[in-house]
């Protein structure tokens, strides 16, 4: 008689939930809505943090033992990859505005400069406006431009000559 009525006292603690594991649900929810907030703000920011804090409290206070910690940490992870899945699919299609797409056009024809279009700079004059090592900054005809020197040193304020264009570089040689 006195075995059964432990067993019975047993059952009835394991299957009461607690305050402090409503506390956990409670927290673990809140940490789940912080981090799907996340999903929608660019950058990872104090919802972000707040969320994984406010996850991993959820979980502890939740679980009375490690394997029930495990399996409610387990849910929370597909919980939570559920909602990154469907703000995906709701973002991707065109009829919600996303925070993190750009969704206007650029306009115009081209772009990016063609190499084609930047031979026109061949045997222009300039000035080194930084030390080339051998990358630096020059200034021709006004324009600063990124340039690169042909293998070696070239000191600041040396008179430059533009060689070559190449692969979208513009290559540089000190006039002599």
């Amino acid at each position: 008689m006195k075995k059964k009525l432990f067993l019975q006292s047993a059952l009835e603690r394991k299957s009461k939930m607690g305050a402090v594991q409503i506390l956990g649900i409670v927290v673990l929810i809140v940490g789940i809505l912080l981090i799907g907030v996340e999903f929608y703000m660019p950058g990872f920011g104090l919802p972000g943090i707040s969320g994984i804090i406010c996850t991993a409290a959820g979980i502890f206070l939740t679980g009375r033992n490690v394997s029930e910690r495990i399996i409610v940490g387990i849910i929370a992870v597909v919980v939570i990859a559920v909602m990154l899945v469907i703000s995906i699919v709701v973002f991707s299609s065109k009829k919600i505005k996303s925070p993190l797409k750009l969704d206007t056009d650029l306009q115009g024809k081209n772009l990016f400069i063609d190499e084609t279009d930047m031979e026109y700079l061949i045997g222009k004059k300039g000035v080194a406006l930084t030390d080339l090592r051998p990358s630096g900054k020059g200034e021709f005809d006004g324009v600063k431009l990124d340039i690169l020197s042909s293998n070696y040193y070239i000191k600041k304020d040396s008179a430059l000559v533009i060689t070559e264009v190449k692969n979208n570089r513009i290559l540089v040689q000190e006039e002599k």
